[in-house]
C-alpha cells in the first residue's frame, strides 16, 4: 500500500460503541461535506478471522491488513475505546474532496511499529507529532487525537496536472494540519443534531451527508444564487448499515428544513403506489423493477424555484406544450422494468437490454399526451396507450400483453402499502459484474414520506446464510 490514508479506509472499523460525537463536532464546520463511523464492537463479532485466513487462499495485502487489525486491534496503537471517523471537507476540486481519517493514538511506539509492519512502509512520528510515511508528511497528532490525509486531498492534480511531475507538485505541509487543529467547529445546533441522529451506536456502519454544503460545492456556489437554496439550507442525509447472517440492511433518512418539509408534505400528502401499472406486465420475467409515485407538481415547483422553467418551456416549444401541460397530463405514477430476456428484433447490438416504462396519465389530457408522443417524447420509441396508462418498450411481446390486458405473473411483487416506491432486484447485474461465488438473490427497497422527510430501507439477501454477510463479502473480495 502506497499511502496510510488508504490504510485507514479499513482502520475506520475501529470506532467505539458510543453515541457521543462531541469531539469530531469540534472540527466539523458548516461546509464539511460529511462524516462516517463504524461500530467495531458489533463488526468484530461478525467476522470469523481464523476461518477466513484458513479458507481464503488468494488473500491480498489489503484484505490481510484488514483482518490483522480486526484480530489484533490492541496491537495497532490506536485507542479502540474512542471513535474513529472519516471527515470529508471541500477540496480544491469538486471531483476530489478533502477526506481525512480522524482517530486517537494510545501508544505512539506501537502505532509506528504496527502501521509500518502492516503497510510495508516506514511510519514515523517526529518530535512535533507529525506523522510521516516513507518520509512524506501525511498526518498530525494533537494530544492523543490524530488525523491522516493524502497529497491528493491537498492537491488533487498532483502528478498529472499539465505535465507537473509528482516530485515538484505541491505537497502536504505543516500549515495544512495546523489550520485543521485551529479551526472552530460549527455552532449550528441543526448540524449537531443531524450528526448525532445519524452517527449512532446501534448500527454497524453509519454516516451523515451535509446536503446544503454538498449542493454548494458541486455547483461551485451557483446554488446560493437561486431561490431554491432556501429549501436546501440546513438539510442533510443520514444513512446506516447493519449486517446479519446472509443479509444486510441499509436505511436512509433526509433532514429537511421546515420550509422544505412543508413543501414535501404538500406534494406528497399520501404514500400510495398504483400497482395497477404492472398488472399487465410480466414481472416474473424481470431482473429488476420499480413501481412508485413521483409528484410532478413537486418537480415543477423545484424547477420554477431553480429558475429553469423558461428553459424547459423553450425545449418544449416545438410541441406547443409547456411544463405545466406535462405536469397536468401525467399523474406521477410510474413503473420501470428491466427484463431478463432480450427482444429478438432489437437494433441494439452493442449492449442489448429489454426495458419497459409505464406512466400513468390523466384521461382528460389524452390529447396533450398524443401531441407529446408525436414529438421528442415518443420519437423512435415503441409505445402503447390504454385508458390512463402508456407503456414504452422495444419488446413487441411486452407491448402486446399490455395492449391485450393479459394479466402478468407477478409473484415477486409485494404490494406494500404506505410507501411512495417499491423496488425489487434479483442481483443479476451485480453478480455478473463482480463474478461473485456468493450471490445476491434478492434486493428490496421501500421508500416513503414521513413528516416531510423521505426515508427508505433496502434489504439485501445472499444465497448463503451460514455466516454473516460480511464474511461472504470478504471471501468474494
Amino acid at each position: 500500500m502506497k499511502s496510510l490514508f488508504y490504510v485507514f479506509a479499513f482502520a475506520i472499523l475501529f470506532s467505539c460503541n458510543s453515541n457521543k460525537n462531541n469531539e469530531i463536532l469540534n472540527y466539523t464546520t458548516d461546509t464539511t461535506l460529511g462524516l462516517s463511523r463504524v461500530n467495531i464492537n458489533s463488526i468484530s463479532e461478525k467476522i470469523p478471522v481464523d476461518k477466513i485466513l484458513k479458507e481464503k487462499k488468494d488473500i491480498d495485502g489489503d484484505q490481510k491488513f484488514f483482518l490483522q487489525l480486526v484480530s489484533k486491534p490492541k496491537e495497532s496503537g490506536i485507542d479502540t475505546n474512542k471513535p474513529l471517523y472519516f471527515i470529508v471537507d471541500q477540496g480544491k476540486s469538486t471531483s476530489d474532496p478533502d477526506a481525512k481519517a480522524f482517530f486517537w493514538v494510545s501508544d505512539k511506539a506501537k502505532f509506528q511499529k504496527s502501521m509500518s509492519d502492516l503497510t510495508k512502509s516506514k511510519v514515523t512520528v517526529d518530535s512535533k507529532d507529525y506523522i510521516y510515511i516513507d518520509g512524506k508528511l501525511s498526518g498530525s497528532i494533537k494530544g492523543d487525537m490524530a488525523i491522516i490525509s493524502s497529497e491528493k486531498s491537498y492537491n488533487p492534480y498532483a502528478g498529472y496536472n499539465g505535465g507537473m511531475s509528482a516530485d515538484n507538485a505541491p505537497k502536504l505541509n505543516e500549515k495544512y494540519f495546523t489550520d485543521f487543529w485551529a479551526r472552530k467547529g460549527t455552532s449550528s445546533t441543526t448540524i449537531k443534531d443531524q450528526v448525532n441522529q445519524s452517527l449512532v451506536d446501534n448500527k454497524d456502519v453509519s454516516g451523515w451527508v451535509n446536503l446544503a454544503a454538498l449542493a454548494s460545492y458541486a455547483s461551485k456556489g451557483y446554488i446560493e444564487t437561486l431561490a431554491i437554496n432556501k429549501l436546501i439550507k440546513d438539510s442533510g442525509i443520514g444513512f446506516d448499515f447493519n449486517f446479519g447472517k446472509g443479509t444486510s440492511e441499509m436505511d436512509t433518512k433526509t433532514f429537511f428544513n421546515s420550509d422544505m418539509k412543508k413543501i414535501v408534505e404538500k406534494y406528497y400528502d399520501k404514500n400510495n403506489v398504483n400497482y395497477d401499472l404492472v398488472k399487465n406486465v410480466e414481472l416474473d420475467n424481470a431482473k429488476s423493477f420499480t413501481v412508485g409515485f413521483f409528484s410532478l407538481d413537486f418537480m415543477r415547483y423545484l424547477i420554477k424555484e431553480a429558475g429553469f422553467e423558461a428553459t424547459v418551456n423553450n425545449y418544449l416549444a416545438s410541441t406547443n406544450k409547456t411544463l405545466e401541460d406535462i405536469t397536468s397530463t401525467f399523474t406521477g405514477d410510474y413503473a420501470f422494468i428491466d427484463f431478463k430476456t432480450v427482444p429478438t428484433d432489437t437494433m441494439d447490438y452493442y449492449q442489448p437490454r429489454n426495458n419497459a416504462l409505464v406512466l400513468g396519465f390523466n384521461p382528460k389530457k389524452k390529447d396533450n399526451l398524443t401531441t407529446l408522443l408525436e414529438g421528442p417524447l415518443g420519437q423512435s420509441k415503441k409505445y402503447m396507450m390504454s385508458e390512463n396508462q402508456v407503456i414504452f418498450s422495444d419488446d413487441n411481446n411486452v407491448i402486446y400483453q399490455f395492449q391485450n390486458k393479459k394479466a402478468g405473473k407477478n409473484s415477486k411483487l409485494d404490494k406494500k402499502s404506505g410507501v411512495t416506491a417499491y423496488s425489487w432486484s434479483d442481483g443479476h447485474d451485480y453478480n455478473q459484474k463482480e463474478k461473485a461465488t456468493v450471490k445476491v438473490v434478492d434486493m428490496v427497497n421501500e421508500s416513503k414520506e414521513d413528516g416531510g422527510n423521505l426515508v427508505s430501507k433496502t434489504v439485501f439477501t445472499l444465497d448463503k446464510k451460514d455466516e454473516n454477510a460480511l464474511y461472504y463479502l470478504i471471501m468474494n473480495g
